[in-house]
């Protein structure tokens, strides 16, 4: 994998970024209205869907109880460290960035396009499907609990996250799956919609933030802090921690995929919905994004 190879993946998400700088300057459309639309509709359907669509067995569920587990310990550690770095709730935000990156629009897409076609790329990419379940169920909660935290009392933040019904989709999907049913297929062509508009939206989001500021001042510690935390420290920590199993190649390089991608983009979606400085979390996560075309394939050379 060479930086060529995600550079138009990273080129695209820009684009859809910028597309949505332009869409709040031009048509005065409010960040915070299509957050909620993503976590409150998107979300569920698009995590539902992926989980049934599955091509892999129930069993590779526990990949993603293991990344959820992993995501809320990183979290928790990113907001120990940033209790020290800040006296506000930038410290929250910081937490909630620290514990997962961009799966779904980033590594997904990545791993199909570069695995995919052979039995051990589809098992590796079965992995990734349900590493983003952990990944969409860590940011609707645990990500959505420590950035409430930042506004909100420890009741009205956890009334928050069980109103998130991602989780609620998850687990019905979970049952579904055990029992081996199927979508309908005029229904399953029809949700594939969802999954597009998905990352999309999500995308979107990023410079719809940027962009409800007339005079935006880059916060760079936090933006800076927050690309060391999560495509430095975690990232060494997740691979030295794989490297004691016995994976396959593809296995290997999903894993260490999942270990330094770039920022998660819903966390600008959880700090917009939630208001908790949405344009520090919108610019870390675009330099974060830009900064992958080189970290991710040196990352990957290094570890391989």
């Amino acid at each position: 994998m060479t930086a060529y190879d995600i550079m138009p993946r990273v080129a695209y998400l820009i684009a859809v970024s910028m597309l949505g700088w332009y869409t709040t300057r031009k048509f005065k459309v409010n960040s915070q209205d299509i957050a909620k639309l993503l976590i409150y509709i998107f979300s569920p359907i698009v995590c539902f869907v992926l989980i049934l669509n599955s091509p892999a067995n129930i069993g590779y569920a526990m990949y993603s109880v293991v990344f959820y587990v992993v995501s809320c310990i990183a979290a928790f550690l990113a907001y120990l460290t940033g209790r020290l770095l800040w006296k506000d709730n930038r410290a929250n935000l910081f937490g909630a960035a620290g514990g997962q990156g961009n799966v779904g629009y980033f590594v997904l897409p990545l791993a199909i396009g570069l695995l995919g076609g052979t039995p051990d790329g589809a098992a590796a990419i079965s992995i990734v499907v349900f590493a983003k379940v952990a990944s969409s169920i860590y940011e609707f909660t645990a990500a959505y609990y420590i950035t409430a935290r930042g506004r909100y009392s420890i009741k009205n933040s956890l009334i928050l996250v069980l109103k998130m019904p991602t989780l609620h989709a998850a687990i019905l999907a979970l049952i579904l799956k055990y029992f081996h049913f199927e979508l309908p297929g005029i229904i399953k062509s029809s949700v594939d919609g969802f999954v597009g508009g998905y990352s999309t939206l999500g995308m979107m989001i990023i410079g719809m933030s940027l962009a409800r500021f007339d005079k935006l001042i880059p916060d760079w510690k936090f933006a800076i802090s927050s690309i060391l935390w999560k495509q430095g420290l975690y990232a060494l920590v997740i691979i030295a921690i794989f490297r004691l199993f016995n994976l396959s190649h593809y296995e290997y390089v999903v894993m260490v995929m999942l270990a330094c991608n770039p920022l998660a983009a819903n966390i600008a979606a959880v700090a917009s919905a939630l208001d908790v400085h949405p344009e520090k979390a919108a610019f870390a996560i675009m330099l974060s994004t830009i900064l992958a075309v080189v970290t991710v394939p040196l990352t990957i050379w290094l570890a391989m």
